[in-house]
């Protein structure tokens, strides 16, 4: 990374849901099937004697039965699912026996660049402008069914500015402070916050534009960067004290430089007792050099990963510093809505780099922290996001925790 002395690289590298019953969702909470409930499919060549009889054996009656397959619904005492369905399973006469396990929707949003978003939701399937997926993205449609966020949970973008009139950002963005004496104000003129804000937050299932990581979750437009990419550490470290006395739970840093800073770790040190989770970007050297605040022991670093779940060639690592990865190649987001410094293509459009990386983990953050289970403290979540990440090639070597996983996070 260039070293400009106090100031700041900007890490980018361009390049209908199904409703269940109250009790339903209530029982599926506690336990994952319906309770009473066992499916039992006899053997081929079982007389209807030996079925009666094992039924009847098992306190159990025949509620229904799926023909096509053979297989008989029973109702059993609730609480003893797992005692008859594991009793019925040792009998010779039957071919196997389970609990009625609970299946739900996944919600899929209704946004148009949706299917562009690899790293929130594929299966491996081709997408466009994208070659050669595997199943390498942070599970975020599985999570949406546990929570989509929620609008108390704030989350701060320490960056160049958001452009506030664009169609999946202006509802989003709830305060704005701009630290760089810009005469654009808080507006985004060179691109790169608009792209990482979208990936937080962008409004989700509007019909408009693409989908956020924590589409209930509310922004706040901290411009720490200027017009032209870059700020001082002195802006970061007022950005970030700023965010933490006003409501932030989560501060975005997808910048970063290659000095370290007293002032900057005081910072995010001061912000980090206040109880927030703070996620910085690894950097796009390519090596193991650290950047901060990312390196700082208080920061979430995050390295990028591409659509193989492999670490993207240009993404800075090291287990003793990077926490955690994430997507971070071709991921489709927003752009400014006017011209701008980093692109020509409006609305909407293609980034890459550990700044894209980074905002999927702080989405992620956003999602934990509206868990009452586990969005206790800041500590609570950022154990639960490096807990519950996916234990990819290069981890241990090139982070520490794994690629970021928003269901096993939430779930």
């Amino acid at each position: 990374m260039k070293k400009i002395f106090a100031f700041l690289s900007f890490l980018f590298f361009l390049t209908l849901p199904l409703l269940l019953n109250d009790s339903f969702v209530s029982a599926a909470n506690d336990q994952g099937y319906v309770p009473g409930r066992v499916l039992v499919k006899f053997k081929d060549g079982s007389t209807q004697n030996d079925v009666d009889k094992q039924i009847r054996g098992n306190n159990a009656t025949v509620v229904d039965k799926i023909k096509a397959l053979g297989v008989l619904v029973l109702k059993v005492p609730e609480s003893a699912e797992d005692k008859v369905a594991n009793a019925l399973s040792k009998n010779p006469q039957v071919e196997y026996a389970e609990p009625d396990y609970y299946a739900q929707a996944l919600w899929v949003p209704n946004d148009p660049y949706f299917g562009k978003q690899w790293g929130l939701h594929n299966t491996g399937q081709p997408v466009e402008g994208v070659v050669g997926l595997a199943d390498a993205d942070i599970d975020a449609v599985e999570a949406w069914d546990v929570t989509k966020g929620n609008v108390n949970v704030k989350v701060a973008i320490l960056d160049t500015g958001i452009d506030n009139n664009h169609e999946d950002l202006a509802g989003q963005v709830i305060l704005s402070k701009d630290f760089t004496g810009s005469a654009s104000g808080t507006n985004d003129i060179y691109g790169h916050g608009t792209h990482v804000s979208g990936i937080v937050a962008a409004v989700t299932g509007n019909s408009v534009g693409v989908a956020g990581v924590c589409p209930n979750c509310k922004l706040i437009n901290v411009k720490v960067l200027n017009d032209s990419g870059y700020g001082t550490y002195s802006w970061v470290a007022s950005g970030i004290t700023w965010a933490a006395d006003n409501g932030a739970k989560v501060i975005n840093m997808s910048l970063g430089g290659s000095s370290p800073s007293k002032t900057l770790e005081k910072a995010v040190n001061y912000a980090w007792g206040k109880g927030v989770v703070l996620v910085g970007a690894a950097g796009n050297s390519g090596n193991q050099s650290k950047t901060y605040p990312g390196a700082y022991t208080n920061v979430i670093a995050v390295a990028a990963t591409d659509n193989r779940d492999k670490k993207a060639y240009f993404s800075e690592y090291g287990s003793r510093w990077v926490d955690i990865a994430a997507p971070g190649v071709n991921v489709f987001s927003t752009f400014p809505n006017h011209n701008y410094v980093i692109g020509k293509d409006l609305g909407y459009d293609y980034g890459s780099g550990t700044s894209m990386s980074t905002p999927m983990v702080s989405g992620v953050a956003g999602l934990v922290w509206s868990i009452p289970t586990y969005g206790t403290s800041a500590t609570a979540v950022r154990s639960r996001i490096e807990l519950t990440a996916d234990d990819i090639a290069g981890t241990g070597t090139y982070w520490s925790a794994g690629r970021v996983n928003a269901f096993n996070a939430v779930k």
